[in-house]
């Protein structure tokens, strides 16, 4: 049979086909290569301008990056492109490149000087004093890789487009009247008769039948629902739990003791009095009299005030440390001159040096270098625990090779409350940020062992799952019956503030109190507030609402958790624009930023209609799908 294969495979047929079969995988093989290739990598033309995709893949990536941290560090590109983060980054390439284009055609050209001031002004090149650096220049941008050409570039395009910017919005003025008619608006207050009905003063409202019991029971189910709970592993290695098994040999310490010695030392201080002159004749006159009648004496004949410092090292005198702290207490010293002049030193206290013997910090030492010796190695156990879990190992077995610390949660549910309503597990600090990937889980199902904070790595594992279930009517009942009490009390509630309210309508201020007091509700008079206040003496926000749409005397209504509401406008404030103490600055600025908003986008529009866009919209579906 081989031999007549062999046979068969010279004739020129075999070779025809094998001819063919190679050019079908051929093409097979390399079909989504030889269909792209002749695809445009041009995701955007504005204009004669054309925008790469490289340009949007490097914008895209970096409104990822700044929004990730907002969101815990948790960011795919796929939820970045449903967050709209792609297409904003199109818009901004484009937006940009209508304004270079603007700029281009209006002759606008941004100098050399220019760019070196903005350089200059930049806070993220300037050193501890403030001043420009230049290789902290040229570190920020290596570690944002850009190189300095590119980033001089980039300057100018952005001092011109805010030029063209600028030009567009610099003559915007808010309209007086407009300013003032929203000032008014914003600023008119107003005043109310607030009284205010508890309803747990309504009192007994009797208890529930059985037939009652089970209609309110089946009517609020959703209320009486218990959620779904999880029972958990929870593996987590620290390094501070590596670190309690780490042991250290004394002489390891004693050398860690030797190596940072001056840390463990408290360098002696002295306190000083110093009188500083110009004249080296005067000066020793001053320490010639000091000797007898002491410094400060001496001083104050000679017309100068001394100056005293406590608690001084020597290191924190340049210049006069070594003459300070030859001198013994009590004793002037001779003259010395430094760049400030000629100093006349004197020693009022010292304060020895002290240092903490090795037994002091013994333990100190050996928790720090536990504590380094555990860092050193958390990653390679936590990258070795991976490996475990990825080959299919179970949680306990990863846990006792490679020091892992267990924990088991009975039951759980999504905010990390136990079936009691009490937290699960309030000493683990990591169950929370947890919670999110163990509710992904299947049963039985583990997670990957991730970082958090503080270096802390840690895994999770569903045990079980018992599914959100209503709760029988026997487990719940005394809580239908006092919420078919808390219905009814309201209900009572709100039919008597309706009667407050009727009254409320005749009555004066007074009359108010006493249909309070006679209702047995509280009564209150708001200060004055504005259409943008949540509460105001009890005022929920849709009563605020409310009144700022009412006439002085007109009664509304409203309730809340726990009581009902009735209040009556007493009074309109309204705001005066020409009053002394009106500021008109915020509502101005407010309407100005408006206007040069709407100036800017009917200005895009223009430019959009000069410059033509045409975006391709297939192409970045295809090479972004890619990406991913």
């Amino acid at each position: 049979m081989l031999q007549f294969i062999r046979n068969f495979a010279g004739s020129w047929i075999v070779k025809i086909l094998f001819v063919l079969l190679i050019l079908s995988f051929g093409v097979w093989g390399i079909g989504d290569v030889v269909r792209q290739s002749g695809i445009s990598d041009t995701v955007a033309e504005v204009g004669k301008v054309e925008i790469k995709r490289d340009a949007l893949d490097q914008e895209f990536r970096r409104q990822i990056d700044r929004l990730r941290p907002m969101l815990g560090g948790n960011l795919t590109v796929e939820q970045a492109r449903q967050f709209g983060l792609l297409d904003q980054s199109l818009n901004g390439l484009v937006q940009r490149t209508l304004l270079d284009l603007a700029a281009k055609d209006a002759g606008i050209s941004v100098g050399s000087e220019v760019v070196k001031l903005r350089i200059a002004d930049e806070p993220a090149f300037r050193n501890q004093q403030g001043q420009f650096d230049s290789n902290l220049f040229r570190t920020v941008l290596r570690n944002n890789q850009l190189t300095e050409d590119g980033y001089v570039a980039l300057i100018r395009r952005e001092t011109a487009r805010e030029l063209v910017a600028g030009a567009v919005g610099a003559s915007v003025t808010a309209p007086k009247p407009l300013v003032e008619a929203l000032y008014r608006f914003r600023g008119e207050k107003r005043v109310a008769e607030v009284v205010t009905l508890p309803n747990a003063g309504i009192g007994d409202v009797g208890a529930p039948d059985d037939a009652e019991v089970t209609r309110s029971y089946e009517d609020h189910q959703v209320r009486y629902t218990a959620p779904e709970y999880r029972a958990l592993t929870v593996a987590t290695l620290s390094a501070d739990a590596i670190a309690r098994d780490i042991a250290i040999p004394d002489d390891r310490l004693r050398a860690a003791y030797d190596e940072h010695a001056a840390e463990f030392t408290t360098p002696e201080k002295r306190s000083i009095q110093m009188v500083v002159v110009d004249d080296e004749a005067k000066a020793k006159q001053i320490a010639e009299a000091a000797r007898s009648k002491g410094l400060a004496a001496a001083a104050r004949d000679a017309g100068v005030e001394p100056l005293t410092l406590d608690g001084i090292a020597r290191d924190e005198l340049p210049e006069l440390g070594d003459a300070a702290f030859s001198l013994a207490q009590g004793t002037v010293g001779e003259p010395v001159k430094s760049g400030l002049g000629w100093h006349v030193l004197s020693v009022t206290g010292i304060q020895p040096a002290t240092a903490r013997s090795f037994d002091e910090v013994r333990e100190q030492l050996l928790a720090e270098l536990r504590k380094e010796q555990a860092l050193d190695s958390v990653f390679s156990i936590a990258n070795r625990a991976e490996d475990q879990l990825a080959s299919g190992a179970p949680l306990e077995e990863v846990a006792q090779a490679q020091g892992l610390v267990l924990r088991k949660i009975a039951a759980v549910d999504s905010t990390g409350k136990a079936p009691d309503g009490k937290d699960a597990a309030p000493d683990l600090t990591t169950l929370k940020s947890l919670l999110p990937a163990a509710f992904q889980l299947k049963a039985g199902a583990a997670s990957n062992l991730s970082e958090g904070p503080s270096g802390v790595f840690t895994a999770v594992r569903v045990d079980s799952i018992t599914p959100a279930a209503v709760r029988p009517l026997a487990e719940v009942r005394d809580q239908v019956v006092a919420e078919w009490q808390a219905e009814k009390r309201a209900a009572a509630a709100g039919k008597k503030a309706e009667e407050i309210a009727a009254r409320l309508k005749q009555g004066s201020e007074a009359a108010a109190q006493d249909v309070a007091t006679q209702a047995g509700a509280s009564f209150a008079m708001t200060a004055p507030f504005t259409r943008d206040a949540r509460s105001v003496e009890g005022l929920p926000g849709d009563m605020v609402r409310k009144l700022f749409e009412a006439k002085p005397g007109e009664v509304v209504t409203g309730a809340t958790a726990d009581s009902q509401v009735v209040a009556r406008l007493k009074e309109v404030i309204a705001a005066d624009p020409a009053a002394a103490d009106a500021t008109l600055a915020q509502v101005e600025s407010t309407v100005t930023q408006g206007l040069e908003s709407d100036l800017m986008a009917q200005f895009g529009n223009a430019l959009r209609s000069r410059y033509p866009v045409v975006i391709h919209r297939d192409r970045i579906e295809q090479f972004f799908a890619n990406s991913n």
